[in-house]
């Protein structure tokens, strides 16, 4: 039977919060509050075995700024789409909960606001299958909204191949202190059951004997015996064996074993252990742990690694040396701008001393304080300046050394100003370069003006590719 027409149906329309990790590429854009909006129509009541046919439901997130802004000004989006395929209902009566998964949840290519503080709503529709109404189903049918969701969503750019399009991902959890409820559906018991037995035992049992001893009894004994027989046999059987045997079990069974267990067990055992027990654990335990660990990750700065390979040249030794390392940022997704931790390994030169003379120089770095830059959220041009000594830890020509060691470094820390070649991706990286100056050397023993001829100096260029680990 389904019971969901248009005359008995109910609106159901609730927002609820949750705390979504948010993904965008390899950039971990932070532990987020989410609304979720949820809009759906259901029956007003239902029966136990009744069907509610396959029933549209409505999902729309509503993203807060420092989404729309990072999405926007630091991964270049101006539409996305997405969906999510665990996402549930919850029916819960009778003690018992069924979850019923929505199959497909989707949401179109939607444009992404570019103004400040416009808001964002993403919409997304679905079809909750049909449900037949559990045998266990009582009173009312509540439904629920999910503890947990994931979405799986596609970010699209006006870049060109490969950065046209950014996958993106949210894993939320219900904030703490949220009520799933979306709404209820009344229960109404199944009447087939009780009108069977009161119709066969009452019709019955009235008909016979009200006509079969009437008959009989009356009809003989008024004319022969008739004062002793009609009199005795009639009022004995009949007054007796009815009053008594229907007056007293009935009456005496019924009215005290139903009342007084009834009353006294339903009420005692399920007051006292229902309120108690679920009051306290539930309050404490879910406040603390969930509030401390959310309010760090919804901090606006991000962590962002970027490995490094590339190289540099030499100008004065007329040489080059590869480059590799990594670049591990805090990335603030309001202002654009970054502090990081720049690492460099060590690596071999290939310089000419004297313009002819083959030198192997072994180079090791040291970063002095943090590498500082930002992004232009119009041009999408990264750019930085970093601080490291240069240490010379050994010079070598035809495989004798001539000089270097642990003391051997540049005079004082290189500044290496550093721009991206085109716009570059948070999510992905991209190309930077930049021009330096090595100081004079010292600490290298014997010759040290003389390895300061073709190592120091300005003019040095840098060249390297920053990419994401999973790039």
């Amino acid at each position: 039977m389904i019971t969901s027409s248009a005359a008995n149906a109910a609106d159901l329309d609730r927002t609820v919060k949750y705390m979504c990790v948010v993904r965008a590429g390899s950039l971990n854009l932070g532990n987020r509050e989410v609304g979720v909006r949820a809009q759906t129509t259901v029956p007003d009541t239902v029966s136990p075995g009744d069907k509610i046919p396959p029933t549209p439901v409505t999902i729309t997130l509503n993203m807060p700024e420092v989404l729309r802004s990072s999405t926007v000004d630091i991964v270049g989006g101006v539409a996305a789409s997405g969906g999510s395929t665990n996402s549930v209902v919850t029916l819960t009566t009778g003690g018992q909960t069924q979850t019923v998964p929505i199959p497909s949840l989707t949401s179109p290519r939607l444009d992404i606001p570019q103004e400040v503080d416009a808001p964002w709503t993403i919409p997304a529709a679905g079809t909750v299958p049909e449900i037949t109404v559990p045998d266990y189903a009582v009173d009312t049918i509540a439904v629920g909204l999910p503890t947990s969701f994931n979405v799986t969503a596609t970010i699209f750019t006006a870049f060109p191949e490969p950065d046209d399009q950014v996958p993106a991902t949210l894993a939320c959890t219900v904030k703490t202190g949220e009520d799933l409820t979306l709404g209820s559906i009344g229960v109404t018991p199944v009447e087939e059951p009780t009108t069977e037995p009161t119709t066969e035992p009452t019709t019955e049992p009235t008909t016979e004997p009200t006509t079969e001893p009437t008959t009989e009894p009356t009809t003989e004994p008024t004319t022969e015996p008739t004062t002793e027989p009609t009199t005795e046999p009639t009022t004995e059987p009949t007054t007796e064996p009815t009053t008594e045997p229907t007056t007293e079990p009935t009456t005496e069974p019924t009215t005290e074993p139903t009342t007084e267990p009834t009353t006294e067990p339903t009420t005692e055992p399920t007051t006292e252990p229902t309120t108690e027990p679920t009051t306290e654990p539930t309050t404490e335990p879910t406040t603390e742990p969930t509030t401390e660990p959310t309010t760090e990750p919804t901090a606006d700065v991000i962590d962002v690694l970027f490995n490094l390979k590339g190289s540099t040249t030499i100008k004065a030794g007329n040489g080059t040396a590869p480059l590799s390392g990594k670049i591990d940022a805090d990335f603030d997704l309001v202002s654009s701008t970054f502090t990081a931790d720049l690492t460099l390994d060590k690596t071999k030169a290939k310089l000419k001393a004297l313009g002819f003379l083959p030198v192997d120089a072994d180079l090791a770095f040291k970063s002095v304080g943090k590498t500082t830059g930002g992004i232009d959220t119009t041009t999408g041009i990264l750019t930085a300046t970093a601080k490291t000594d240069i240490y010379i830890t050994s010079v070598k020509s035809f495989g004798l050394k001539i000089g270097g060691g642990d003391k051997c470094k540049a005079s004082s820390p290189s500044t290496i100003p550093l721009k991206s070649v085109g716009r570059f991706s948070p999510t992905r990286g991209g190309s930077v370069e930049g021009t330096y100056s090595i100081a004079k050397l010292q600490g290298c023993g014997l010759l040290n003006d003389v390895l300061s001829i073709f190592a120091s100096g300005p003019g040095n260029k840098i060249t390297a590719t920053l990419a994401t680990p999973a790039s």
